[in-house]
């Protein structure tokens, strides 16, 4: 409906663990920080739906040198920031794609979509990365209106979380289904299938976030030394069989 996808914008950025976790320290220790944090799950993602990256460049900042313990025990002591907490990259893909990502522990709100890809034909607004379920909306006009394609009558999109927690992105709105990937891959291994959550996908994820962290922390474009197939569509009829 969209297109060729050509460029888009991708970002998570909250204000930091601290606001819930009694011992926040790890996610601020040298090589801790928000692409290690989420980006497993916005760079799976990206890689789902765009193939494999080849190259990514960027930027970082660290807003506050101490931070507040908010919860727990220290609640209302300090603790110190030792890695950047702003990350702001372009990754490029082997299919031509560029997308401006930002992954932040520096940002107390923002109005942005999670993640907007821009296509030939029209553009895409893709829902949280970090959970499952969440209305997807296409426009194919320069102006128009958003079409809303539901997700919450499928499988893995039906609303399953019943009360809040405190963070924001689970609320009683909202699907979770994080167990799926393992089910799928131990399914897949009885029919002698090849599983999506493959090591061939998590090791050249893994690639795109060290190479990220080098990339924005040096200042020199880093080129991604591995590759691997754009995973298949998981169809509504696969998801039922894992679910029996």
């Amino acid at each position: 409906m969209i297109g060729q996808i050509k460029l888009g914008n991708a970002i998570f950025a909250f204000p930091g663990v601290e606001n819930f976790h009694p011992k926040p320290e790890s996610w601020y220790k040298k090589e801790g920080g928000p692409v290690i944090d989420m980006g497993p799950y916005f760079f799976t993602t990206l890689v789902n739906l765009l193939g494999p990256a080849k190259q990514v460049q960027g930027r970082t900042l660290t807003a506050f040198k101490r931070r507040n313990y908010r919860a727990g025990p220290n609640k209302g002591k300090t603790f110190k920031v030792e890695t950047p907490t702003t990350y702001l990259a372009t990754i490029q893909f082997h299919n031509e794609a560029i997308i401006q990502v930002t992954l932040s522990f520096d940002v107390i709100n923002h109005q942005r979509n999670h993640m907007e890809l821009y296509g030939t034909k029209g553009s895409i607004i893709v829902p949280d990365p970090n959970m499952f379920g969440g209305s997807v909306y296409i426009s194919v006009t320069e102006g128009g209106r958003w079409g809303e394609h539901k997700t919450d009558k499928m499988h893995l999109g039906k609303i399953n979380i019943t009360s809040a927690s405190g963070r924001s992105n689970e609320s009683p709105t909202n699907a979770n289904y994080r167990s799926v990937g393992m089910s799928e891959m131990l399914y897949s291994i009885e029919k002698k299938k090849k599983h999506r959550c493959s090591g061939e996908l998590s090791l050249h994820v893994l690639d795109i976030i060290e190479s990220t962290m080098k990339a924005a922390t040096t200042g020199v474009p880093q080129k991604i030394k591995t590759k691997c197939e754009k995973p298949k569509r998981f169809t509504e009829e696969e998801v039922k069989k894992i679910l029996l």
